[in-house]
């Protein structure tokens, strides 16, 4: 028992000394070292002492266990991970900080974005250089034309004819375009089937409609071959006025024949030109010049002009053209040849656009001056070399109205001529009688499908109260 006591005693006496002696001091305090080097300088205001004191002393009763060293092991973990947490949301703060910013960032991009997209295109650049590598595309369509016309006469004898025309012809074209260069060539065929007034022989006739080559250059532009000149604004039996002629020939009346395109899808017959094209040197304003001739030995032309005016400053929505043409060549191997002069002037403009089934509503009107006569000259001259009131300029004037839809059909255009200086005699120099200075015409166009659309009018006819129904198919081949 007593060595029992003794042992007791002996070892609540080293408890009592080793818990006398002061705990010796934690090596924390080197550990804010690292904290420092981590995170950045805001952050070292956070001090990790107090926490390091906190924690020390839970640390203290570690020693207690007699079998491990733990004077050295004790207190290094749990100095170095104390800090963790503090650096984890430092670094969590600073990647929210760096989300929020990208985020900013993105949202000023994608502002910058939309306002640099709302802003107008920039225009381009007078005599701007054409690109050097000029790839065509070669295109070669192929299509025909039936037309029917049937004459619904007033004042005139009934025809003995069922219909009072019947044609049709197959059309074959060639184009090319790029971005420096166009051509086409258009080859019309009219079979011995359906020759209507061009075979009279009946045989199968060809005729190379239209031929020509237009090249683009960085200031002007240049074509050269045959084409058709008519121009206009959306008529489809009246206008063009600029490419007309006037009948004034008072000595010999029968010979008096208008030579002015009228009926149902009219055009004027192609012409042989050089045209000289100013088209780069503005956006909104074109210019074509061209020398016109069909002579064989070029002892006669005309000169034609031609501006284009396209959305211009507070009329954006006009359509404006002003031609002028004059047959300034003729007098230079001819003396009995009459210098004139026509102006013409046209313009179109939206009514109405997007409403229902109805895609646009647009109103055109044409007017021209038309034989202006400047000069006296020869007797041998048409007009008797004077100027009489008789030969005063032709002065047609060209209203209408072009609907397009999107349902139902596609176009209908309804348009009327005033003319007061109708030719008065016929091709057989028998005077006309009822001539009207008013006519009129309704256009209807119908898409039937992808191959074929089918074209209707209701217009007047032979200069008299008469009036005619004619009709076209189209169908495309390729």
């Amino acid at each position: 028992m007593n060595r029992c006591f003794k042992t007791i005693l002996c070892t609540a006496a080293f408890a009592v000394i080793a818990n006398a002696q002061p705990a010796p001091a934690p090596t924390p305090a080197p550990a804010p070292a690292p904290v420092a080097e981590i995170v950045p300088a805001p952050v070292a205001e956070v001090a990790p002492v107090p926490e390091a004191q906190v924690v020390a002393p839970e640390a203290a009763p570690v020693p207690v266990a007699e079998v491990a060293p733990t004077p050295e092991a004790a207190p290094a973990p749990v100095v170095e991970a104390a800090p963790a947490p503090e650096v984890q949301a430092v670094v969590l703060d600073s990647a929210a900080a760096v989300v929020k910013d990208s985020a900013e960032v993105a949202k000023a991009t994608e502002a910058l974005v939309s306002q640099v997209a709302a802003q107008p295109k920039a225009k381009k650049k007078r005599g701007s250089r054409a690109p050097k590598n000029d790839f065509a595309v070669v295109d070669v369509p192929a299509n025909f034309e039936i037309q029917a016309k049937k004459v619904m006469p007033v004042n005139s004898d009934w025809s003995d004819n069922n219909l009072d025309q019947w044609w049709g012809r197959a059309n074959l074209q060639v184009l090319t375009e790029s971005e420096n260069f166009q051509g086409k060539v258009h080859l019309r065929m009219y079979p011995n089937g359906y020759k209507g007034d061009v075979s009279k022989d009946g045989r199968d006739y060809f005729q190379l409609y239209e031929a020509w080559a237009w090249q683009k250059g960085d200031y002007v532009n240049f074509k050269i071959g045959r084409w058709d000149n008519t121009t206009r604004f959306g008529s489809k039996s009246f206008g063009g006025y600029v490419d007309a002629k006037k009948n004034k020939n008072l000595i010999d009346p029968s010979k008096n024949v208008s030579v002015r395109a009228s009926g149902f899808m009219s055009s004027y017959d192609p012409e042989n030109a050089i045209q000289f094209g100013l088209n780069n040197f503005s956006e909104n304003v074109t210019l074509d010049v061209a020398l016109v001739s069909g002579d064989a030995n070029l002892n006669r032309g005309d000169l034609r002009v031609y501006f284009g005016f396209k959305e211009l400053s507070g009329i954006q929505d006009l359509d404006i053209g002003v031609g002028y043409r004059s047959n300034v060549f003729d007098g230079i191997y001819s003396k009995e040849t009459d210098v004139t002069h026509t102006v013409d002037f046209a313009v179109r403009a939206p009514i109405v656009r997007e409403a229902g089934a109805l895609k646009n509503l647009n109103a055109f009107l044409e007017f021209a001056l038309i034989g202006l006569d400047d000069q006296e000259g020869s007797d041998e001259r048409e007009d008797g070399g004077n100027i009489p009131s008789s030969c005063n300029p032709v002065g047609p004037l060209l209203g209408g109205l072009d609907f397009s839809f999107y349902r139902g059909l596609d176009k209908i255009i309804i348009e009327a001529e005033y003319d007061s200086h109708r030719a008065k005699y016929g091709k057989d120099g028998k005077k006309l009688d009822h001539i009207k200075d008013v006519q009129g015409s309704i256009y209807v166009q119908k898409k039937l499908n992808d191959r074929f659309t089918l074209n209707l009018g209701v217009q007047s006819e032979n200069n008299t109260k008469d009036f005619s129904f004619a009709g076209r198919l189209q169908g495309r081949i390729n």
